[in-house]
């Protein structure tokens, strides 16, 4: 036999088991255009020389779809295999060696990897356009990006996708090379065992599921939430499957031990049903949970991100011009010659450039890093250790009630006292050598102060800021960190051109190489850079949220096509023992609904565990409006609730087709 007859029959396979072909080839013709267009935006030159953030949201892209790509299509194409093996033991029970069959698989895998490659390939250079349009619009750049795509990109894609491939080729072969071909041949006519559930697996899965949803509970603070996200997500994961693995089976075998609800028609039939649809299927709705989470949380924080740009830009840049003056001084008129001298020449600049200042605000402050211990703030050399360090900005009053418009007043021994966690009750704070009364106050400062457990002590005047440094000299005589600083930010009214102008001369006035302490920033200048951030955050979230969702998509439709030439026999004896076909229909329905239900709806509950964590990672992001992360996830829940809900209704008039 040549290789012209294996080919044929490999070619005459795929048309016989369309059903089941023509979706794998779809989704992977999908995913290697995904693919490929991430990595068309990663390597693009516009992109690489625009903004040094892009190419790292885009690289953690193609690494996302990358190993998406190689579980999903290894997992779609076993039900492939599974469905077949009666179809390859018939091969060898008419003769065929194995190593015939080995190139039966080899030609419908080099046939069905050329279509996918090739097609995805074409689709991503046919919809390159319009993705870089559409990103375009999400990073609200001056200039559009320019559509190119490069032999590396197809190379990536290619070589990735051909490996891919090849696995699958050498797990197809391994299904029937250590297997009997009557077994294979036999298939599904074995009586199945009644599955186990495991009373311990199941408590493990709520402990499990627990401890996920307790961190992210209990979470402090942002920069918290970036080191417990991930821990949490693995423990939520590992809960997931236990849960559907063991605890559905546990669950159903209360129910089925239960005589008032088994032993009627209707729930006799279903229970029992599911029970073995369990055993057959945890693994995939423990999947489809997991893809579903990971679409809702995706999709609605960077739309979220993405709407909160404007408020974001407005809390990290409360005035249009900024400009932060970094000082290493010694003395209380070095200090106030730098800081009201800055003041007068970002004045004189401005009215010199034609526009007229609207509100100006301005302070200087001291930088600390340390912890609390009882009723003193001890300091720390250095920020870097296991724990994330309090951090202190202390104020002089003079400036603090410039900022806030107030009117306090002071002893030398007093202090107004801002705790982000409001944990510190004590009446007094020990800082070096001073001891200050402590009245408290709400928050005037900076937003970033949520960001990690932060203090605000605004002391007498801008000496005492002088005494703590040396305070902290002394005891770490070589750290160099402390430093006063001073932050000043104005508004401005006039035309566009001399906005531009100003700011060009303030960005070459207080560069890194003027020799000016300072640092100077725009929030025009900065909401270009934002955009283009943010943009790609969206652009990222709502493409990895449609992959996956076209993974949920294709795992329901597998799984649904491979319980119905399961369940065709089972529905065929059930009708001649005597069972209606309405009252199997109606069982069976509720069996599939169930299946549906169960997914989305625990999807669902992990989605409202992870809120509290997610609102902390927002807030790094300058997203501070609950309603606004609170609308958008509901938005994004019901969304995907609809899509989730036509996959049913499709999906399950396939079953239906099959079953009858």
């Amino acid at each position: 036999m040549n290789n012209r007859f294996f080919s044929s029959l490999a070619l005459r396979n795929i048309k016989s088991n369309k059903q089941l072909y023509i979706p794998f080839l779809l989704s992977s013709t999908a995913i290697i255009a995904m693919f490929f267009l991430m990595v068309s935006l990663m390597t693009n030159r516009f992109v690489q020389e625009r903004s040094s953030s892009l190419p790292t949201l885009f690289m953690i892209g193609v690494i996302v779809i990358g190993i998406f790509s190689v579980i999903f299509i290894l997992y779609t194409n076993s039900f492939l295999i599974k469905r077949r093996k009666k179809e390859i033991g018939l091969y060898g029970i008419l003769g065929l060696e194995k190593k015939h069959v080995a190139k039966i698989l080899f030609f419908e895998s080099v046939f069905s990897s050329l279509l996918s490659i090739a097609a995805g390939l074409l689709t991503g250079l046919l919809f390159g356009r319009l993705v870089f349009m559409l990103l375009n619009f999400m990073l609200r750049m001056p200039n559009d990006i320019a559509y190119t795509t490069s032999l590396i990109s197809v190379g990536a894609t290619v070589a990735l996708f051909v490996l891919i491939f090849v696995i699958t080729l050498l797990y197809n072969i391994s299904q029937f090379t250590f297997a009997n071909p009557i077994k294979l041949l036999k298939g599904k006519q074995e009586g199945e065992k009644e599955p186990k559930g495991s009373l311990i697996l199941f408590i493990l899965s709520l402990i499990l599921l627990g401890w996920g949803y307790g961190i992210s509970i209990t979470i402090p603070d942002p920069l918290a939430a970036i080191e417990k996200f991930f821990l949490a997500v693995l423990l939520v994961i590992i809960g997931t499957y236990l849960l559907f693995i063991s605890g559905s089976i546990f669950i159903l075998k209360a129910l089925k031990n239960n005589k008032r609800i088994y032993y009627r028609p209707g729930a006799f039939i279903s229970i029992s049903g599911m029970l073995y649809r369990m055993k057959q299927n945890a693994v995939g709705l423990a999947n489809i949970c997991i893809l579903a989470s990971m679409v809702i949380i995706a999709v609605s924080t960077t739309i979220a991100i993405y709407m909160g740009s404007e408020e974001t830009l407005e809390g990290r840049y409360p005035y249009e011009h900024n400009l932060k003056l970094f000082g290493d001084m010694d003395d209380v008129a070095e200090i106030n010659n730098r800081f009201f001298e800055a003041q007068d020449e970002v004045l004189s600049l401005t009215e010199e450039s034609g526009l007229e200042v609207e509100a100006m605000e301005s302070y200087r402050y001291e930088s600390l890093f340390g912890n609390l211990q009882e009723d003193r703030f001890v300091f720390e050399e250095t920020t870097v250790r296991n724990e994330l360090p309090v951090l202190m900005m202390v104020i002089p009053l003079e400036d603090f009630n410039g900022m806030a418009d107030e009117n306090y007043s002071l002893e030398e021994d007093e202090a107004l006292f801002y705790h982000s966690t409001k944990t510190y009750e004590n009446d007094e704070l020990a800082l070096g050598n001073k001891n200050y009364r402590l009245t408290e106050i709400d928050n005037e400062f900076s937003e970033d102060m949520a960001l990690t457990e932060s203090i605000a002590l605004v002391v007498p005047d801008e000496s005492h800021l002088l005494d703590i440094r040396a305070d902290f000299m002394e005891q770490f005589p070589d750290a160099n960190y402390v430093t006063i600083d001073a932050e000043i930010g104005w508004d401005t009214e006039g035309a566009e051109e001399q906005e531009k102008a100003l700011i060009e001369q303030l960005e070459n006035e207080y560069s890194f190489n003027s020799g000016k302490d300072g640092l100077y920033d725009s929030r025009d200048t900065q909401r270009e850079e934002w955009y283009s951030i943010n943009g790609g955050f969206l652009f990222l979230g709502i493409f990895l949220g449609l992959l996956f969702t076209l993974g949920t998509l294709l795992i329901t439709y597998f799984k649904q096509v491979s319980e119905g030439f399961d369940d065709r026999g089972k529905f065929q004896i059930m009708q001649k023992v005597g069972l209606d076909e309405d009252m199997i229909k109606e069982s069976t329905r509720s069996q599939i609904v169930w299946m549906f239900l169960l997914p989305i709806v625990i999807a669902t509950i992990h989605v409202s565990f992870a809120y509290p964590i997610v609102r902390k990672l927002l807030m790094i992001f300058g997203v501070t409006n609950d309603m606004t992360w609170l609308l958008t996830f509901i938005a994004v829940v019901i969304a995907f609730a609809a899509i989730y809900w036509m996959i049913y209704r499709v999906t399950s008039r396939v079953y239906y087709s099959i079953v009858k």
